[in-house]
């Protein structure tokens, strides 16, 4: 009997089901805090602030070019050869013979070069000698000058062959050296002169030279840059299509943005001594919509001319051109309210559109420059009237069904905004692919700081806001397809008594600062 009642008890024990253990928590993180100034909207522009309110000087430089882009010296080898017609027979030890300047010219096109400084470069020398005995190379260019002395190099130079001439090679800086272009005469272009002198071993012994003997030097010209330079420029044309992009408006999807009147220049600086035709063929912005708008102006299109600069080194003082596009003279309101993203705009420079009118005068130094830049003051006094961004994150949310289900949850942003424009907040949640499988809409607006009143401590206006979006059960249920995320935002300037968006001043030291946080109601099973 005692048997059997164990038993029984023993089979109860064992057929029991045991019950899972199961609680609900709130699980609360933070996920981003930060705070926004106008520095991070115009990180790129100058702000500056006059009686409490702020103007952003948007300047873009398209064109600065200087001697570098202008005058191009390319690398370049000359040669000077000394060998007798006929024999000479018994030459006594130490004497000398003098080859006759050479000349050699350098390929510029159409420019011409009277003189130039140079800035950075080297020359090797390298010289040959054939004779049996040594000799002594005196190398020298005319007209490179450094300090008033001409470039002279002396080598010794050991016994060699008409088969295997001994060769001395030697690298040397040209920086700051002086050359003068213009040959023997003094009326050339782009001539560089080389002379040499021979000195047989004055300790050695009488030799005889044939006409098979090749006495030679070469000069090896290597990245020569330039400093200064005089001559004639040519007539190059700089021509280009600048194009810049504006990352924060390619995320403009709709709406509209009212500007206050401003102007836009586009200005020509002429820093070298020629005369300078310029030419704007056009201007252009397209937005994140497609649409394109180009600046339309009696001033875009026609050619115009710049003087030359004047003074020299540090008394050069340029001249300049500048176009102004203004909402009375071109379509600039409706161009700068298309708000484009992607921005175009074609010009070119010339150098002498009239050819040498300078006589081989034209002048430039290192601190010389052809700018072309565009630039505009924008008074920050701006009217949104359902202003959208959007930008799209990826995201990934994970869960362990087994021991852990997130039943819902609540995503909260707890703001401070001292700039005075409002914004409806909303979040699209999406596959991999782009599809969009559920909308979260804020609970509230991020108000205005024109709400507010002003804080006697900083002089700001300063409204705060708290914003809410709820994850329910079917946006948890696809946690785990959910691969990214748009957000939103749709701003306005809302006038604080009608509600009508007008165009508001933005404070000088306006910010935003705000507080991301995440709230999640978790089952957890063990």
């Amino acid at each position: 009997m005692k048997k059997t009642i164990v038993l029984c008890f023993l089979i109860g024990l064992v057929s029991c089901k045991k019950e899972e253990t199961a609680w609900n928590v709130d699980v609360e993180a933070p996920l981003l805090h930060d705070t926004l100034s106008l520095k991070n909207w115009v990180n790129d522009s100058t702000l500056t602030e006059t009686n409490g309110e702020i103007e952003i000087d948007v300047t873009r430089t398209l064109l600065d070019i200087g001697l570098s882009e202008l005058i191009k010296i390319p690398d370049t080898s000359v040669t000077q050869l000394f060998s007798p017609i006929i024999t000479l027979n018994n030459i006594p030890p130490g004497t000398t013979f003098v080859n006759a300047i050479e000349e050699h010219s350098f390929d510029l096109d159409d420019i011409q070069l009277k003189s130039i400084r140079v800035k950075d470069g080297r020359v090797k020398v390298k010289v040959y000698n054939p004779l049996g005995t040594k000799v002594l190379f005196k190398v020298q260019m005319p007209g490179v000058t450094q300090n008033g002395v001409v470039f002279e190099q002396n080598y010794s130079v050991d016994a060699g062959s008409v088969a295997n001439p001994t060769v001395k090679e030697e690298w040397l800086e040209l920086s700051n050296y002086q050359i003068d272009l213009r040959g023997v005469s003094g009326l050339e272009f782009n001539i560089l002169q080389t002379k040499l002198s021979l000195t047989t071993d004055p300790n050695g012994v009488p030799v005889s030279i044939s006409s098979a003997y090749d006495f030679k030097f070469e000069a090896s010209l290597t990245d020569i840059k330039v400093d200064y330079a005089k001559g004639y420029f040519g007539s190059k044309v700089f021509s280009d299509v600048a194009d810049f992009n504006i990352d924060f408006l390619s995320k403009i999807t709709e709406g509209t943005l009212d500007l206050p009147e401003t102007a836009l220049q586009i200005s020509i600086e002429n820093g070298i001594k020629v005369p300078v035709r310029g030419q704007l063929h056009y201007l252009k912005n397209t937005n994140q919509l497609g649409n394109t708008v180009s600046l339309t102006s009696p001033e875009i299109g026609p050619s115009f001319y710049i003087s030359p600069a004047v003074g020299s080194w540090s008394s050069l003082q340029s001249n300049s051109q500048e176009l102004t596009f203004d909402p009375v003279n071109s379509n600039l309101e409706s161009f700068l309210e298309n708000l484009g993203a992607a921005n175009e705009a074609s010009y070119e420079v010339q150098l002498n559109p009239w050819g040498n009118t300078s006589a081989g005068n034209d002048e430039a130094f290192p601190n010389s420059r052809i700018k072309v830049k565009a630039s505009a003051q924008l008074p920050l006094k701006l009217g949104l009237d359902g202003l959208t961004l959007r930008d799209t994150f990826d995201i990934n949310f994970k869960q362990n069904d087994a021991q852990t289900n997130v039943e819902s949850g609540l995503i909260y942003i707890d703001v401070t905004n001292a700039f005075p424009f409002s914004c409806d907040p909303v979040l699209y949640l999406m596959t991999e692919e782009g599809q969009i499988l559920h909308t979260l809409i804020g609970s509230s607006q991020i108000s205005s700081c024109e709400m507010a009143v002003i804080d006697p401590i900083d002089g700001l206006k300063k409204q705060p806001s708290h914003i809410e979006f709820l994850l329910g059960k079917e946006q948890l249920a696809d946690l785990a397809v959910l691969k990214k995320i748009i957000v939103e935002a749709r701003f306005d300037s809302p006038n604080a008594s009608t509600g009508i968006s007008e165009p508001k001043q933005v404070q000088a030291k306006a910010f935003l600062s705000f507080k991301l946080r995440m709230k999640l109601n978790t089952k957890v099973i063990l």
